[in-house]
């Protein structure tokens, strides 16, 4: 009996621990994302202005230099398009592909994405330049606050494990 007691206190520490390292570890995820859309982003801008590359082939050429939820991300905008998915489709992709983007950030690629194509040149362009300016602020806000948050997750993981331990034991 006294075996089983420790064995549950271990699960439940592990367990509260596992969480707090998970979050930590989903927002630096978060942050490679935005740095790699951001990226993504530059090359579209130049595709269009010097190649007047159409969206859909555009979006499967930024999926094939992208990599994980991003890659995914631009390979079902390109499906998508192709097939007149309209409003919407931004958000959708992203929820299913599993982007862990924060809703700013989503809606700025709603913004630039539901309806791209529907402008001029110049307009697309200059909604590509908003969007990695509030997409590089947003990158530059996650990775100040990020490595205290982390921490906090970490920590808040292990307390609270410990708390439920103690309640426990």
């Amino acid at each position: 009996m006294e075996q089983l007691k420790w064995m549950a206190a271990g699960l439940i520490l592990v367990s509260s621990a596992w969480v707090g390292f998970h979050a930590a570890l989903r927002l630096r995820r978060t942050g490679e994302e935005l740095q790699e859309l951001r990226g993504a982003l530059d090359r579209m801008t130049g595709e269009i202005r010097y190649a007047g590359t159409p969206f859909a082939p555009l979006c499967k050429r930024l999926a094939e230099s992208s990599s994980g939820s991003v890659r995914h991300f631009f390979q079902g905008l390109a499906a998508g398009t192709e097939h007149g998915a309209g409003c919407g489709l931004t958000r959708r992709i992203a929820q299913e592909v599993g982007l862990t983007l924060p809703n700013s950030a989503l809606s700025v690629l709603e913004r630039l994405f539901d309806d791209f194509g529907n402008r001029d040149l110049e307009a697309q362009l200059s909604q590509l330049c908003l969007a990695q300016e509030e997409l590089s602020r947003l990158e530059t806000e996650l990775r100040v606050l990020m490595p205290g948050k982390c921490r906090s997750y970490e920590v808040l993981g292990i307390v609270t494990g410990l708390s439920l331990l103690i309640l426990v034991l």
